[in-house]
């Protein structure tokens, strides 16, 4: 087996979960900022006339890529092809066995182990946090 597929492989295993679904409204969500300083990481969302904010204290790791460079996650992730079809929904997920996780505390050699991972998929980014800390959810009026 070569790299490529036993990434693929590690990829088929994660298992991806909606959160702050009772919080955050659905809509079809583009980034309008992603901001990380000595305060945390802000990654602002626009639908709409609602700008979602997400503020994470403390990171472990951020990665931000265009969808298109995602397709293996796109297409294979059973958990977001619904959302996937019109990328409306809620754009916020949990997810366990992470090839992502398993890369950090590979790196980190097993010390980041106290983590979770949370990806935000909108209509033209995926974006991946590792933290230990909840994020906080605002919502506010675009206008």
């Amino acid at each position: 087996m070569d790299f490529i597929e036993i990434e693929r492989m590690e990829i088929l295993k994660e298992k991806w979960e909606e959160c702050f679904s009772d919080v955050i409204p659905r809509g079809k969500y583009e980034v309008v900022k992603i901001s990380q300083d000595c305060n945390g990481t802000i990654i602002e969302l626009a639908s709409g006339n609602n700008l979602l904010t997400i503020n994470f204290n403390f990171v472990d790791a951020l990665r931000v890529c265009d969808e298109g460079r995602r397709i293996v996650t796109y297409n294979e992730i059973i958990d977001i092809q619904k959302y996937r079809e019109n990328f409306y929904g809620n754009p916020l997920y949990q997810v366990e066995n992470s090839e992502f996780f398993e890369w950090l505390s590979f790196e980190s050699c097993g010390f980041c182990t106290d983590v979770q991972h949370y990806a935000i998929i909108t209509i033209n980014h995926i974006i991946d946090v590792i933290t230990a800390e909840i994020p906080e959810i605002q919502i506010s009026d675009l206008c």
